[in-house]
Parts: structure tokens; sequence; C-alpha cells
């Protein structure tokens, strides 16, 4: 059988985590409670316990990754590291202040769980002038500290989805593009200057799904000269809205996002911002998805935080890798309903099994093509594989009543199906039948004895991996 062709070669921290600046901080985050204000949840969270043991047990399995510090309020944010430089002036209206004592505990704990630093640097109104123009000293201070402490930051993003603003803070604070522009370049000149090897990201624009993006910065970037000073497109999808949120174009529902059409939706917003991207300067820069979640709002509770939730995820971790997203960062390790990890008892979501599974098992380098199709667009497959020759298919079958039936040219070497543990609204998983409860219950290829079966049936809204015979061939090895 010939080898498929490679599309490209995946980056390890492809799949990429948020700790949301209000969970990290204490801020407005999402509760019980409906409805916002200024995007904002109405109720307060208090600052992460960063020390809780179980939260770096199941976060260090996700590693490698890079973990997002962004979100709302990290443009309600003021930097008070008074050793960097004069202090900022006193914060008017409800801000949040990183203290260097907490950046310092942030970035500790981020390299010893292995992961990179993505950090979302304030572009809102209490860091502009009365012009209307960003002021960078608040961000020297914090690019100098960072760099003098040796913190493993490797990209920073200017602003967070700035295009939102005349809905977050009102028409009077709305930033033009061509003000965006003028900031970023001055901002990107700061990154040189101060934190030389690191990345330069943005404008992590708000886009909605049918909608697309409000106020759109994407196109004026790409095709602004400015552009040569962006290393990394950035935007933010969520292909759902949670009933928090007043504002909806598609409200969340138990069955919304088993639609392949409602699947393949991240794809048109992805080649809106490619198209951008190749009008300009930075046509070969890679675009990351900083935040990719279930549901806006916080996600909807018992869809978000349960099985529903996970044939979508793992779908849009084959779709997006396949399509040459560079990274997704999931929104989020841990808050809200779509967090990996719940927030009441620090316990591992099914998405969460999904995303170690995801990690362990599918190989870096991407196939172009699935080496599977179902019988009808309810069967979704993906195919990746690794240096040495095993490859591996992911198999999400959408279906919400027929088994599907699956068989793989070549035979396969072993099959693990993850399942919903009961209901399709379990907050539970299952690992080929058993409940997952700890890491050692991901029993990963090549530990069990005896052939694997030639034919699966997969049964409704499961998902299964499958690991293929080797396959030797010099393009797998390709860099």
């Amino acid at each position: 059988m010939p080898s498929p062709e490679v599309l490209h070669r995946q980056d390890p921290e492809f799949v990429s985590l948020t700790l949301d600046t209000s969970v990290v901080l204490g801020g407005h985050w999402w509760g019980p409670t409906k409805g916002t204000s200024q995007g904002l949840s109405r109720d307060r969270t208090a600052p992460l316990d960063l020390s809780q043991p179980d939260l770096s047990r199941w976060a260090e399995a996700l590693a490698p990754a890079m973990l997002r510090m962004g979100g709302t309020e990290a443009d309600r944010i003021l930097y008070g590291f008074a050793r960097e430089g004069p202090p900022e002036p006193a914060p008017v209206g409800a801000v949040l202040v990183l203290k260097g004592k907490r950046w310092d505990e942030f970035n500790r704990w981020a390299a010893a769980r292995g992961f990179s630093v993505l950090f979302t640097v304030s572009a809102g109104p209490e860091v502009r002038d009365a012009d209307g123009r960003w002021t960078s000293a608040g961000a020297e201070r914090l690019l100098r500290k960072t760099v003098r402490k040796g913190y493993p930051v490797v990209a920073w993003e200017f602003g967070n989805e700035v295009n939102a603003y005349p809905f977050l803070f009102g028409l009077r604070h709305a930033v033009s593009p061509r003000q965006y522009l003028a900031d970023f370049a001055r901002f990107a000149d700061l990154v040189r200057r101060l934190a030389p090897g690191t990345r330069t990201v943005g404008p992590a624009s708000a886009i909605w799904p049918l909608v697309g993006e409000p106020n759109p910065l994407i196109p004026a970037l790409g095709r602004s000269p400015v552009s040569a000073f962006l290393d990394v497109l950035s935007f933010h999808y969520y292909p759902q809205q949670s009933d928090r949120g007043r504002v909806a174009v598609r409200r969340a529902g138990e069955t919304n996002l088993l639609n392949p059409r409602a699947l393949d939706g991240s794809l048109r917003w992805l080649r809106h911002a490619r198209r951008s991207l190749q009008r300009g300067s930075a046509a070969t820069a890679p675009i990351w998805l900083t935040e990719l979640g279930h549901a806006l709002y916080g996600g909807q509770a018992g869809v978000s935080d349960t099985w529903l939730s996970t044939p979508w995820w793992l779908d849009q971790l084959g779709l997006l890798s396949h399509a040459g997203v560079g990274a997704l960062f999931r929104q989020s390790l841990v808050g809200g309903d779509y967090g990996l990890l719940d927030p009441a008892t620090w316990q591992p979501r099914p998405d969460y099994w999904a995303t170690v599974a995801w990690k362990r098992l599918m190989g870096p380098l991407v196939h172009a093509k699935p080496l599977v199709r179902g019988p009808d667009r309810r069967l979704r497959v993906w195919h990746h594989a690794w240096p040495d020759g095993r490859s591996c298919l992911v198999v999400v079958n959408l279906s919400r009543k027929a088994r599907a039936r699956i068989t793989v040219e070549g035979g396969v070497t072993s099959w693990d199906v993850l399942s919903p543990a009961g209901s399709w609204t379990s907050r539970e998983a299952t690992w080929n039948g058993a409940l997952l409860s700890s890491l050692a219950d991901l029993v990963r290829f090549g530990d069990r004895t005896g052939p694997a079966p030639s034919l699966l049936e997969l049964g409704p809204l499961s998902c299964a991996f499958a690991e293929l015979p080797q396959t030797p061939h010099e393009n797998l090895a390709k860099p």
C-alpha cells in the first residue's frame, strides 16, 4: 500500500492552553449568574491557587504547550512592577493589577510544568492617552522584568479582541484600524528592543460564527506595511454562544456542533485570515487561534462541561491541524463550563482525556488525506504519523443514532475507544469501556496483547484512535 502524502509537520505546542487573566488574578469570571457587563461575567472569583496539587498534576500531562495568560480583563490590567520604573498613574475605574510576586509565581509554575508562556499585553483604555494612543510605559516594565528574570515568555500578544472594544468599553473607546496599526508598530519595536527572540502576536480579533470579524482589524493589518513586524496572526473563535450572554447568533445547544457544516465553520474564518495575510509582508506568518472554546460566555452548563463537547473538540484538533493552523489555545485549562478541569473539584472533564490522548497518540506529521472515509459525512477521520513510520487515525462518529462500521485498508495494530460514561451529558469518559480516573488508565498502543480487530463498530457519538502498521517512507522523516 503506498504511503499517504505528508502535508506538514505540526509544532509540539500545537495544542496549547489559556489560563485567563481573570482566573489568575481574581477578577470577573464565569459562574452561575447569567448576564454580562462590559463583556464580563457578573460573578467574581478568587485568584487561582497555583499550589493546588491536582491542578499541577493534571496540567503536567498536557505539556509541552504554550500557556496563554489573556482574556477580556487582560485589557483592564496595570503592571505593578515598581523596581522596573516609575509607577503607573492611579487606576481609573475597576482594573486588575499584576504585581511582581504574582508574575513570579505564574512563570515559575508554568516553567515547572513544562509550559512556555504567551502573554497578552494590555491595549485597553487604561493605557491610552487623551488622544487614544497606546502608551508603552507599563509594557516596558513588564518586558524588562520578564527578561531580567529569564521567564519562559516566548510570545507577546497585543490586546485582547481590540475589535470588540465598542461593545466592551463603549463607542468612545473604539480603536480604528489606523490607530491599531500605529500602536502595533510601537509595540513590535518595544518587543524587538527589550525581548529579542520572542514573537509579536496580534490582533487577537473576535470572530463570530456566521458573522465574521466585527470592526475588522485583520484585513487592515494583513495589507499594511506594519505586517512586516508581525510574527504571528491571531484570532478568537467560538462556534456558538451560551445562555449567559444576551447577544447570540447561534445559541449553544446539545446538537448544534454535531453538524458537519458547523464543524467546518472555523475553516471559513481561517481562510479569511490567510487571504488577509497574503496581501502584505507577513504572507507566510503562522496563524494561531489564541482562544478556541465550545461556547462563548464561559461555555454552556450541561453541554460544554459534558461529553457533548468532546466530538467537537477532537474534530477541531484534526480539522485545524490539517488546515495548517500553527497553534490552538483551548479556552481554558480551568474555569467556566468549557474548562478542561472542573474548577470546583479539580477533576478532568471528558475534553481533558481527549486532549491527553491526542497529545500522546497523534504524531506530528499531518497527512494530507485521511485513510478512512465513512459512508456519509457523519464520520470524521484525521490521520497523523510519527517520523519512525508509526501512524494513527482519530475517528469521530457524529451520528446520534447509528453505529459506524469502520475498516481500514491494510489493517490496524490496535483500536482504542473513547466514549461517554453513560449518557451523552455525562461528565465522565471511558477508555476501552473502563472509567477514566487517572492518567494510568490511558493504556498506550502496544501495551496490550492480542490482535486488534479488523472491524470496529463505533457507537453513536463515540471516538476512536487507531494505530496503523508501520509504513517506512522517506517523506515521513522530513523536518
